[in-house]
């Protein structure tokens, strides 16, 4: 502060107005497969009904492990509790159904789904005499110092919404002269002339565009030179008028969640109107490429990769089970995410095989405190024929993601209660405790569907807990949100005072919910510490524990 003239000054420092924001690590990251939906490209989820929109619904189950597991997998986390879900859809080969557009001498243009899968198979187009006229917009064409130019279409309708602008080599703004209609060939300075039986468009004399200059054209097209293009799918239609195959492949680019387009050999010419008005043709039809869905041979590892800087705190690789890599591809992912350089506090939720047995599940090779490992599988309601069927433990971990990302960190998963039809295996009293001895989260049939035990695959035992695990992710990642404001201000006593005070009001409101018994707090820096740019900050965390199990002890008299 530089005062000039005498009198009083006041100088307010913000710093111990910081306070932490809201920290919620609930959000799910969901990998599988669909129908429909880019690939490798998380998408924020809502609802179950919004998955849908984006990906498509699920398939039947002919051939278990080679269904579609995206939905149904987002289905069962929404139905335990999920709030949440960041997903990605991950496909092996796949094909994106497309349709040939015919006009008068061949094909004008080709129209492909906007994403690869089975969904637009069902897409339907139908092409029919237009009923207004094509509107040609920015339509551009390079200068060449000759007068007169050609546009795109031949036939043109005189309208106040034809319009030229002309943007010179270098400059910034256009010159827009006054748009004439006839066939003259000699129109005033200031003008240019559109020939509405031939397109062609001439300027002035001595105000040519020259090249380099840029000339940007709106005009429209009578609808007797135009055609109706309709799209449709059960839950969408989309129509477009258009002058030419180009045009409607222009259109469908700036206008169309259904299609991109692709110009052919005759672009110029107007799309051929079907026979019928009322009957619509199928996309993937006759010649045309039929959609593939990708159903098996995706790489989940690159689904893992795709959430990399995704606010996703609960991993799950849907209908998968950790019989082949994913497992251990998914056991590095949130070890990487999670570290001190990547900043991602995040757990991995896996499942036991199909028809896995109870050696086949105890034998596992998982052992991190970020994994949980969930079996048996579980007989649910199926979403395309509503009949009852039976899915792996891949399943089973949804069920589970969604329950701990419905929940408060310190809540525990034991003995809580799954919406589940039946489970694959029931397995007895002895065989749950081995389960649960070896780190598996068991599921038991007790008074409906629970889970045993809420644990996690480590050997550490102070790791056990998934909500230890939870609380002190929710404290890191608080604490690193609540620091953050104070990176690149003065490192002094003040500044650390405040960051502290900060700091302290987060970890107090975690003592507040009994997510944390108490803790101890230090900000500090020595004068080494200053110079480098290095405040200390030290914390001791005491979380709270789950009852597990309650021992009764009886007197009887």
């Amino acid at each position: 502060m530089e005062q000039i003239l005498p009198g009083v000054s006041v100088a307010v420092r913000p710093e111990g107005l910081i306070i932490p924001g809201v920290v919620s690590i609930s959000a799910i990251g969901m990998v599988g497969t669909a129908n429909k939906g880019p690939v490798d490209t998380p998408v924020l989820i809502g609802s179950p009904a919004a998955a849908r929109e984006v990906f498509g619904e699920a398939d039947a189950i002919v051939t278990a492990g080679q269904e579609l597991t995206l939905i149904r997998a987002i289905d069962l986390a929404y139905d335990h509790g999920a709030r949440d879900v960041w997903a990605v859809r991950i496909a092996g080969a796949t094909v994106a159904a497309d349709f040939l557009i015919a006009s008068a001498t061949g094909d004008c243009c080709r129209l492909t789904a906007s994403t690869p899968g089975s969904w637009a198979n069902t897409l339907e187009i139908n092409i029919t005499a237009a009923s207004e006229s094509a509107v040609v917009t920015g339509e551009e064409i390079a200068g060449t110092g000759a007068v007169a130019l050609q546009l795109a279409h031949t036939t043109i309708a005189e309208s106040v919404r034809n319009t030229v602008s002309v943007l010179a080599a270098g400059a910034s703004t256009p010159t827009t002269p006054t748009v004439v209609h006839g066939a003259t060939g000699t129109p005033a300075a200031g003008q240019v002339e559109i020939d509405p039986a031939t397109g062609a468009l001439t300027f002035a004399a001595g105000e040519a565009p020259a090249v380099g200059d840029t000339v940007t054209v709106t005009y429209v097209v009578p609808a007797a030179n135009s055609a109706k293009v309709t799209l449709r799918t059960e839950t969408a239609q989309e129509e477009f008028t258009a002058a030419s195959g180009g045009h409607l492949v222009s259109l469908v680019t700036d206008g169309s969640d259904l299609v991109a387009g692709t110009v052919l050999a005759n672009a110029s010419e107007v799309p051929t109107q079907f026979a019928d008005a009322f009957t619509f043709e199928a996309f993937g039809s006759g010649t045309n490429a039929t959609g593939t869905d990708g159903a098996t041979g995706g790489n989940y590892a690159d689904g893992f990769e795709a959430l990399n800087n995704e606010p996703a705190f609960i991993i799950v690789a849907a209908g998968q089970d950790n019989s082949g890599t994913i497992g251990a591809d998914l056991t590095a992912h949130v070890a990487s995410a999670s570290s001190d350089s990547n900043k991602r506090e995040r757990i991995g939720v896996i499942g036991s095989a199909p028809g896995a047995s109870l050696n086949d599940i105890v034998d596992h090779a998982l052992n991190s405190d970020r994994i949980v490992f969930v079996a048996p599988g579980v007989t649910v309601s199926d979403v395309v024929t509503g009949q009852p069927v039976t899915l792996s433990g891949g399943y089973a971990a949804a069920c589970v993601a969604g329950m701990i990302s419905g929940a408060p960190v310190n809540r525990s998963l034991t003995n809580k209660v799954l919406n589940v039809a039946d489970l694959e295996e029931k397995f007895s009293q002895a065989e749950l405790r081995q389960l649960v001895q070896n780190r598996v989260l068991a599921l038991e049939s007790r008074l409906g569907f629970r889970t045993v035990k809420g644990i996690t695959t480590s050997t550490n035992t102070a790791w056990h807990q998934i909500t230890t695990r939870r609380i002190v992710d929710k404290a890191k990642f608080g604490v690193r949100s609540a620091a953050n404001p104070y990176i690149g201000l003065l490192n002094n006593e003040r500044v650390r005072a405040a960051m502290r005070s900060t700091i302290n009001s987060f970890l107090a409101e975690m003592v507040l919910d009994e997510e944390l018994v108490s803790y101890e707090l230090e900000v500090t820096a020595t004068r080494d510490d200053e110079r480098r740019g290095i405040a200390r900050v030290t914390i001791v965390l005491r979380p709270t524990f789950s009852i597990d199990f309650i021992k009764v002890t009886m007197f009887l008299e």
